[in-house]
C-alpha cells in the first residue's frame, strides 16, 4: 500500500481484511528482524530473494544513526506533536575498490504503514517499537548492492515517519526534507574523516556534490519534490545544505497525490507498471507531462511502459499489491519479483551513468538513443518509452500546449489537416459536460496514463494527411530523426479490433522532390491496446479494462532517400496503409 487516497483505500482495506500488511512482512526474515546498530545484512536474506551475482556484489551494511526529533511547523510549540520522534536508520553499500569519492544515490521507499494500524479507526500510532516496525527499507538491499558495484555509494533510508498519519497530518515534504538532511549530513561528516556511525570505511569515499535519487511510489513522488522544492537541482545547494546538486531522478511506480509540481530541471525518468494495482491509472506519468510540456525544459527525459509489472515488486519485502485484476489480460502473467528487481537494477545502472557521464552508449540501453527507431523492450523486458529530448535537442513542431496548434506548427509554418478531423485535448481529466465536443478525447472511457495534452486525428480515406510547412531553406542534416508519441483508439469503429496502425511520414524539399518512409510492420506505439471492452453506465461509448500509454515513434532520417534534407520544406503524416483509423498524437518534433 503506497498512499491512502482514491482507488488505493479499496485495495488498502482489502489487504488489512487478509492480513496483508504481517503477510508481506512474512516474505522477508528482515521485517521483522531486530538487528544490531551495524551489520551486514546479506545473510539474513531467503535465497529466493538473492540474484545469482550476489556474492560478487559488495555488502549491504545496516546501520542506525540514534533517535532524533524532527520539527512539525504546523503545530504550536506546546503541542506534544511540535517535535516528531524519528530513527535515522537504513542501509548502505560502497565501492569495494579504490578511495576516489563516490557519487551518492538516496533510495526512498513507499508509503507501506510502518507502524500497526489500530483497529478502531484503521490509522497508525507513532512512533512504535522497533520489533513491530514496518521494515521498508531493506527492501532495496539488492539496488544498494548492485549500485556499489557500479561505483556509487547508495543508501535506502528509512522514512517511514514521513508517510504516517499517526503523529498529527504533516506538511508537505516537511518530514522527509529533514529525514534526508540528517541522514546526508551524517555521510557528509562520515566523509570528512569525523564521527561514522554506518558501519563500513567512509572517510574520503562519497562525493556529495553528485547526488541522485530514487524513489519507489509515495517516495518517487517526494524525491521529485525535495528537489523541486529544495532547490536541489541548483548548483549552490552544496554551499547552502552540504549537499547536492541532483544529477538525476528515477520515479519507480510513483503517485501524485499533491499538485504544484513545475518541470524536472535535471534528467527524469518515470517507470510505469502497466499491472498497477495501487497508482493504477499509473498517475505517476503526471511528472513526465509536466516537464514535456515545458518548452524551456533542458534536461531529457523519459517514461517507461513496463508491461506485466505490478506496484510492489520494487521493493523485495512485499507482496502483489492487488488481489486480482479483472478484465486485465495484458497483465497474466506478472513478471517476477526478481524481473522488476532486475529491470530496475540495470536500468538504473545504465540511467545513473547517463546523468552523471553523459555516456551515449547508456542512453542507447535506455531506449533514448533520437537515431534509431523506439524500442519494445528495455532491458532486455517488455517494455515501451516516451522518449523527450532536451530542450536544445529538438525542434517541435506540435506539442501542443492550446488549440491553435490545430493550425499553425511550431516551426512557424501552418498544419494543413487534408481528410483529417483534428480535436485538440488539453492536459488533465474532464467530462464532456465541462467541456462540449471534447468526446474524442476519451478522458472518461479509458485511462491514458498522464491525460497528456494531444489531438485525436481521424481519417476514413487512404492518403489522409496532417502537413506540417516549415520555413524556406529548413536544413534538416542537423538531426537524427523524426520523432512523435501515439497510441490508437481502442474504442473508434475506425480502427479494426485487434489490427496493428500504420501510417508514412513523408518528406519534401524545395524542388519538389519526396521521400516517404511507412512506421515499423510492428510498431510498438500502433499496436492495439490488450483490454476488454465494457458497457459503462455512467458516460458514453464505454469503458475499456486496458491502458492506452501514448509512446514515442522514431523515423530516422538517414530513411529518407532522394530529397535534399539540407533544404526541405515540408514534413507530413500520410494516413495512406489503412482505409481509416483514430489516433491519439502528441510530440511531433524533429531529435538531435
Amino acid at each position: 500500500m503506497t498512499h491512502l487516497t482514491r482507488g488505493s483505500i479499496i485495495f488498502f482495506l482489502l489487504v488489512i481484511l487478509l492480513g496483508g500488511c504481517a503477510a508481506a512482512s512474512s516474505t522477508s526474515t528482515l521485517s521483522t528482524l531486530s538487528l544490531p546498530p551495524t551489520v551486514a545484512i546479506t545473510a539474513t536474506l531467503e535465497k529466493s530473494q538473492i540474484p545469482q551475482e550476489a556474492s560478487t556484489l559488495p555488502a549491504a551494511m545496516e546501520y542506525n544513526l540514534g533517535e532524533t526529533t524532527i520539527i512539525q511547523s504546523m503545530f504550536p510549540e506546546d503541542s506534544r506533536f511540535r517535535e516528531m520522534p524519528v530513527r535515522l536508520n537504513g542501509i548502505i553499500s560502497v565501492p569495494e575498490e579504490g578511495d576516489s569519492p563516490h557519487p551518492v544515490v538516496v533510495i526512498l521507499h513507499g508509503n507501506h504503514p510502518g507502524c500497526p494500524f489500530l483497529e478502531e479507526d484503521k490509522l497508525d500510532r507513532w512512533p512504535c517499537d522497533p520489533e513491530v516496525e514496518r521494515r521498508n527499507y531493506p527492501g532495496f538491499e539488492y539496488l544498494v548492492r548492485r549500485l556499489a558495484a557500479e561505483g556509487y555509494v547508495a543508501l535506502s533510508i528509512n522514512i517511514n515517519a514521513d508517510n504516517t498519519f499517526g503523529f498529527g497530518e504533516p506538511n508537505h515534504i516537511e518530514r522527509l526534507r529533514q529525514l534526508v538532511d540528517l541522514h546526508l549530513k551524517a555521510l557528509g561528516t562520515a566523509s570528512d574523516g569525523g564521527s561514522n556511525q554506518f558501519g563500513v570505511d567512509l572517510a574520503g569515499r562519497a562525493d556529495l556534490r553528485r547526488l541522485a535519487f530514487i524513489g519507489h511510489s509515495q517516495g518517487g513522488e517526494g524525491a521529485y519534490f525535495l528537489t523541486q522544492l529544495e532547490r536541489l537541482d541548483k548548483e549552490e545547494s552544496f554551499e547552502r545544505l552540504g549537499y547536492g546538486p541532483v544529477y538525476g531522478l528515477i520515479l519507480a511506480a510513483p503517485s501524485a497525490n499533491y499538485g504544484g509540481a513545475t518541470a524536472a530541471k535535471v534528467p527524469l525518468a518515470v517507470i510505469l507498471p502497466s499491472c498497477d494495482g495501487d497508482v493504477f491509472s499509473q498517475e505517476g506519468q503526471l511528472f513526465y507531462e509536466t516537464t514535456r510540456i515545458d518548452p524551456k525544459n533542458r534536461s531529457w527525459a523519459s517514461s517507461v511502459w513496463l508491461e506485466r509489472a505490478n506496484h510492489n515488486f520494487f521493493n523485495s519485502t512485499l507482496l502483489d499489491e492487488s488481489l486480482e485484476r479483472p478484465s486485465r489480460p495484458d497483465c497474466e502473467p506478472l513478471l517476477t519479483p526478481e524481473d522488476q528487481q532486475s529491470f530496475l537494477s540495470k536500468y538504473a545502472v545504465d540511467f545513473l551513468s547517463a546523468a552523471f557521464n553523459q555516456d551515449p552508449t547508456a542512453m542507447a540501453r535506455l531506449g533514448m538513443e533520437s537515431g534509431s527507431v523506439a524500442p519494445d523492450t528495455i532491458q532486455g523486458f517488455p517494455a515501451r518509452i516516451a522518449a523527450l529530448a532536451a530542450s536544445s535537442d529538438r525542434f517541435p513542431l506540435l506539442l501542443p500546449a492550446d488549440a491553435s496548434e490545430l493550425t499553425a506548427n511550431l516551426a512557424g509554418g501552418s498544419l494543413v489537416a487534408n481528410g483529417v478531423d483534428l480535436t485538440y485535448c488539453e492536459m488533465g481529466y474532464f467530462v464532456p459536460s465541462m467541456k462540449p465536443g471534447s468526446e474524442p478525447c476519451m478522458r472518461v472511457n479509458l485511462v491514458i496514463p498522464g491525460h497528456p495534452a494531444m489531438i485525436v486525428a481521424s481519417w476514413q480515406k487512404v492518403g489522409s494527411a496532417l502537413r506540417f510547412s516549415l520555413p524556406e531553406g529548413s536544413d534538416l542534416n542537423k538531426f537524427a530523426a523524426v520523432s512523435l508519441r501515439a497510441a490508437l483508439d481502442p474504442l473508434s469503429p475506425l480502427n479494426q479490433p485487434g489490427a496493428i496502425q500504420a501510417f508514412s511520414v513523408q518528406i519534401t524539399d524545395n524542388s519538389g522532390n519526396t521521400a516517404t518512409v511507412v512506421t515499423q510492420p510492428d510498431e510498438p506505439a500502433l499496436r492495439f491496446p490488450e483490454g476488454n471492452m465494457e458497457e459503462n453506465d455512467t458516460f458514453e461509448g464505454g469503458w475499456f479494462t486496458g491502458r492506452v500509454p501514448l509512446t514515442s515513434i522514431r523515423v530516422p532520417l538517414k530513411e529518407f532517400e532522394g530529397v535534399d534534407l539540407a533544404n526541405v520544406r515540408e514534413i507530413s503524416l500520410v494516413f495512406d496503409q489503412n482505409n481509416s483509423g483514430s489516433l491519439f498524437i502528441s510530440d511531433v518534433d524533429l531529435v538531435r
